[in-house]
């Protein structure tokens, strides 16, 4: 090779060796930055890195946390005046299943997290037998429903603890058993779904709104009823809609209740009952009978629902379908014996994404 060739060739080779830490990532320092994205993450809770994204940039947004709707923004308080804050994440108003909560969140009494909080209470007065569910939600999207069957119309049964399970619920309470009415005159949703829309001039209904209030429609002539729920749909989405009852509690009031009202109004019976106590803050109830308890009446049930300071309250299934689900551990109207095959639960859920 001639002189000027060498000179040529040095020269290239300087240039490469001069331009390698520009064309080429050394992985040392790769592994440099991940050391340091991961001390940065254990300074903030831990979070887990992708680190797929440090060599392969995604163009897209973060989407692991869901952005707050902002109509949905609230602030709810616990018993001891403390607050869980602005809701963060919602769930979709459909039966998808939220997330699972986390098992170490779950005391004998408690579960809480982010945006639930659930305080169990256990008291025996006047030889009654009463399980207590106080809770409180971040977003009204984590107040749900779910049913025995995806086709809502089915005569399909399950249990309430088997329900709460494939949910993920924090805390279940048995609904109204909605296929156990041949007649069929009821008026009926579950998340947004329409099941049944006739009204049934005999029996109270409860509608669910899309803020997780209430609103109890009473038992009146068929137009009365129409004119009712109209009022209701024309400022609100019907989330879920019950008939049964009676209405136990409106606008803090303890209701009279009708002597000839269904389902054994003046017998001592085992009951369950769901009361809203505020914004995004509810009570479930059962008491116990048939044994040990010696049950209630309606005016009792709505007696004992206004002094917990519901806002609301509403009578559902009772006897041998009043049941309560709290971390696997079940509380029935009726201790002992198998669980009733039902068609419907109400249940609130965590909206802490999984990891």
């Amino acid at each position: 090779m001639s002189q000027t060739g060498r000179i040529i060739l040095c020269v290239l080779c300087g240039l490469l060796i001069l331009s390698a830490p520009f064309l080429f990532s050394s992985p040392v320092m790769l592994g440099e930055v991940k050391m340091e994205l991961m001390e940065e993450a254990e300074d903030e809770d831990s979070v887990e890195l992708d680190f797929s994204r440090l060599l392969f940039p995604s163009a897209r947004a973060e989407e692991e946390v869901p952005a707050a709707d902002e109509d949905l923004i609230v602030e709810t308080a616990d018993d001891d005046g403390s607050s869980l804050g602005p809701a963060v994440w919602n769930l979709p108003l459909d039966f998808s299943v939220p997330p699972a909560p986390k098992a170490e969140n779950f005391t004998e009494d408690r579960y809480e997290d982010e945006t639930i909080r659930v305080r169990m209470e256990h008291r025996e007065e006047d030889g009654v037998i009463w399980h207590l569910a106080f809770v409180q939600i971040a977003s009204p999207t984590q107040l749900r429903t779910a049913t025995a069957s995806e086709k809502l119309t089915s005569s399909r049964t399950a249990s309430v603890s088997g329900m709460a399970r494939i949910n993920n619920a924090v805390v279940a309470i048995n609904g109204d058993n909605y296929i156990d009415k041949p007649e069929k005159t009821t008026f009926e949703y579950r998340m947004t779904q329409k099941i049944r829309s006739k009204t049934n001039k005999t029996k109270d209904m409860l509608i669910i709104d899309e803020n997780g209030d209430f609103h109890l429609v009473l038992a009146s002539p068929k137009a009365e009823q129409t004119a009712a729920l109209k009022a209701v749909a024309d400022e609100h989405t019907i989330v879920n809609a019950y008939t049964f009852g009676p209405a136990l509690v409106i606008d803090g009031e303890e209701q009279q209740i009708n002597k000839e009202y269904g389902y054994n109004p003046n017998g001592k019976e085992p009951r369950a009952a769901l009361g809203q106590t505020g914004p995004l803050s509810y009570v479930l109830a059962i008491a116990e009978g048939r044994g040990a308890s010696s049950g209630v009446t309606h005016q009792a049930l709505a007696h004992f629902m206004a002094d917990l300071g519901c806002i609301q309250a509403f009578n559902l299934d009772g006897g041998n379908s009043a049941e309560m689900v709290f971390n696997d551990q079940i509380y029935k109207g009726m201790p002992g014996g198998d669980e009733r095959g039902l068609s419907d639960i109400l249940y609130f859920a965590t909206a802490v994404p999984e990891e």
